[in-house]
Formats: C-alpha cells, sequence, structure tokens
C-alpha cells in the first residue's frame, strides 16, 4: 500500500565535473492540508544524512525545495539543524561540544553554499543562531525538561526515540550505547524545545524527508493547541530515472 496520498513528479538536469545528468523525481505526501497554505513553514535540512549523497543529493534537493515553493504561499525559511545532533556528535570528540558544533557549522555553511540556487527567494537560517539564541529558548527547555521528569508517557517515548536512533551505522561510530542514548536523548530534548520556539514564531508546517520522533509527536499534539500545532510533512522523495546525457570526461 502506498503511504502517500499527494504526488507531484519532477524533472531536473544538473551537471558536474564529470556529468551532465537528467533525472526524474517524485515528490509525495501522506497529507495534503499543507497545499497552498498562506501559513509560514520550515524546510528543514539535516547536516547528518545520506540524502545528500553524491549527485543525487542535488537532484533530490532540487525537487524538495522547488516543490515546496511552487505549492506554499506562505513565507518559506530554510532550517540548518546545525545543532540537532550536537550531544551525540560531541562523541567524537570526547564530549567535546565545541569541537562537534564547529564541525557542525562547517557542514552546514558548506550546504548552504552547494544548494545556494536552490533556496533561492527562502529565508535561510543556522540553527545555532535562530533556534538556540532565541530569547525563549532556555525556558522551552526547561519546561521539555520538566516534562521528561514528570510526564511518564513523555518520558518513556524520549528513550524509545533515543534507542531506536542506535542503527548499525552508529553502532560502528559509537560502541558505547548507553552513552550514546544518553546524549540522544539530551539532543531530542532539544529539538522539542526548538519546536516552541518554531511555533512561537508562527510556522505551521515543517517538511523532512524523514520521520518524526514519537516524543515530538506527542509533545505537539497534547500540549499544543489545535491552531497552533506544528504539522511535521514527512517528504517520499524518490529518484525513478537518472540518465546521463553527457559524459564530460569523455570529451
Amino acid at each position: 500500500m502506498n503511504k502517500y496520498t499527494w504526488r507531484k513528479n519532477f524533472t531536473a538536469i544538473l551537471s558536474n565535473q564529470k556529468e551532465i545528468i537528467k533525472g526524474k523525481l517524485a515528490f509525495k505526501t501522506e497529507e495534503t492540508h499543507w497545499l497552498e497554505t498562506e501559513k509560514p513553514v520550515i524546510i528543514l535540512v539535516s547536516t547528518h544524512s545520506s540524502f545528500h549523497e553524491k549527485i543525487s543529493g542535488d537532484l533530490k534537493m532540487n525537487a524538495f525545495v522547488s516543490t515546496i515553493r511552487n505549492h506554499v504561499k506562505g513565507k518559506i525559511t530554510v532550517l540548518l539543524s546545525d545543532r540537532a545532533h550536537i550531544n551525540t556528535m560531541s562523541l567524537r570528540f570526547q564530549n567535546d561540544l565545541q569541537k562537534a558544533q564547529e564541525e557542525c557549522l562547517i557542514k552546514a555553511h558548506a550546504l548552504r553554499n552547494r544548494y545556494q540556487s536552490y533556496f533561492e527567494n527562502c529565508n535561510v537560517v543556522y540553527g545555532h543562531s535562530y533556534i538556540s539564541q532565541n530569547k525563549n529558548f532556555a525556558s522551552f527547555l526547561k519546561v521539555i525538561e520538566s516534562l521528561a521528569e514528570n510526564d511518564s508517557t513523555f518520558h518513556e517515548l524520549l528513550l524509545k526515540d533515543a534507542e531506536s536512533a542506535y542503527s548499525n551505522t552508529f553502532i560502528h561510530l559509537f560502541p558505547d550505547k548507553n552513552l550514546f542514548i544518553k546524549n540522544t536523548r539530551e539532543d531530542i530534548l532539544t529539538q522539542c524545545a526548538s519546536s516552541l520556539v518554531l511555533i512561537d514564531k508562527g510556522y505551521r508546517y515543517q517538511f523532512y524527508p524523514g520521520s518524526s520522533y514519537e516524543s515530538l509527536d506527542y509533545l505537539n499534539r497534547i500540549f499544543i493547541s489545535q491552531e497552533k500545532q506544528l504539522s511535521w510533512i514527512r517528504v517520499f522523495l524518490t529518484i525513478e530515472k537518472k540518465t546521463i546525457l553527457h559524459n564530460i570526461m569523455q570529451n
């Protein structure tokens, strides 16, 4: 059974130093209530994702942003999430958050430069400045931390989300599972507080090519009034066909 109810086909022609490639892609979502919205929306760009691999990343980002831009009437903000996994990434640097932040910011800058043409007419921001330095972020984080201590359902979902994140890839990078789960839980708490900042700023839709955390969905559904909820729109992006139009290296 299909996991989506709305589909839009997209064609792009891109080139790198080796090839000129034509890609046919499909942009799909389970929801349709975001179409033609006049509400502000967020396009979430993760700095740590296989989404960006090789020229396929450019094809997908082109389709991702262009389709949203063509079907949203409200303000579009691209959020480069340079702090979304900062505690987890710090494990690579003996828990040095500063070094982890520096690496994440370098990756975020690189993605902004790489996708600059696709982000045209969008407001492009970084998580560390747009979210973490927001005047309400610290108080929102305290609210979330208190909720994690006092709401058993939220507490259990946080742990479940953190454990689910421990994939085969991370097993290789971070052999200490307990420490990984502890730090990932901190990151999820931060992301929950970040969603409150976005809600406070008036955003009502957040687009991402992946699933939301169950704890984040619970927070949004149970504690945020319906008219202010930040709907997570999971985007299914697939490259249906990729054709090499010209091989530059053969010339």
